[in-house]
């Protein structure tokens, strides 16, 4: 009992420092940017933006729906669009309440429970999100780098052949992937171990069903896709003379930055980074932080009133 007890004292230690930890970085990107400047300039956010915002982010939830319910199609288990996304949106609130990814075990139990699936299938299906959501972003990630360092590539034969050897190496991993699946297990140590099977699992389902992985892998770009484009929006009402795939790269890498789970959903992280990459673009410090702040409220908020 006296274990148990430390070990859950300790585990809330540990998830209070992280929220602490991500507010410390908002209020310190604050004081930076200055209170005055950051509140003027959320109020001259005209509230009829979050029209197009709720449009467009709702068509990301869609899409997050589509590709839950292929999975499940996958597993031969039937589900509407309805219950697939709302099984995302449990899993997406879950995360909300500690930087660890609670939202696949929330995700993996509630199949559980509802005799869709058991534990392993469960787990398997929730892996599959985050691997594909994985590809999805480094992929998209990777292209955007290329297009917005054409500005400073010393010809336009470097910059196809670096969109070249990117694809090659894209195709040299996923073959790898599929006929050397040992070799990413490997990867997985301490407590993702547990995820190895998974791995094993998916290189053989990308063998046996090829073209439903590529149709679940498509539903995670459009995801993605959706998600840059409700940034791009509050840019556009911002005046941000950002370009769509500027707007892309700035997106995906600070999404990168929320893997690791140091603070709760990548609060305070994801504005940090965000705020990095759109000044070194030349936005504004100022503006950056207030942008980054309002596009993860939003969809925070978005996602837990859903």
């Amino acid at each position: 009992m006296y274990s148990i007890k430390n070990g859950n004292i300790g585990k809330g230690a540990i998830h209070l420092f992280s929220a602490l930890l991500g507010i410390g970085i908002l209020v310190f990107i604050a004081s930076r940017v200055g209170y005055t400047q950051f509140i003027q300039s959320v109020q001259q956010v005209n509230p009829l933006v979050l029209i197009p915002l709720i449009l467009v982010y709702t068509v990301s939830w869609v899409f997050r729906g589509l590709r839950f319910r292929k999975l499940l199609h996958i597993m031969n288990v039937k589900s509407t669009l309805l219950r697939a996304m709302s099984i995302e949106l449990i899993a997406d609130l879950a995360n909300h309440v500690i930087p660890a990814k609670l939202g696949d075990s929330a995700k993996v139990l509630y199949m559980h429970k509802t005799g869709m699936l058991n534990y392993t299938s469960g787990t398997f299906v929730a892996f599959m999100v985050r691997a594909v959501d994985l590809c999805a972003v480094l992929v998209l990630a990777l292209f955007s780098t290329i297009f917005v360092s054409k500005l400073v590539v010393a010809s336009y034969m470097s910059y196809v052949t670096a969109m070249l050897i990117l694809v090659f190496l894209l195709v040299s991993t996923g073959l790898l992937f599929v006929f050397r699946p040992g070799m990413f297990q490997k990867l997985l140590i301490g407590p993702l171990r547990k995820h190895r099977f998974s791995v094993a699992e998916l290189a053989g389902l990308i063998k046996k069903k090829p073209e439903q992985v590529v149709c679940v892998l498509a539903l995670s770009v459009m995801v993605w896709l959706f998600d840059i484009l409700t940034l791009f929006t509050l840019l556009v009402t911002f005046r941000v003379n950002l370009s769509l795939t500027e707007t892309a790269f700035v997106m995906l890498l600070s999404t990168v930055t929320k893997i690791l789970p140091l603070t709760p959903n990548g609060v305070g992280v994801y504005e940090g980074t965000m705020v990095v990459l759109m000044t070194g673009l030349g936005v504004s410090e100022n503006i950056s932080f207030t942008v980054a702040v309002i596009d993860h409220g939003f969809m925070n908020l978005f996602s837990i009133l859903l």
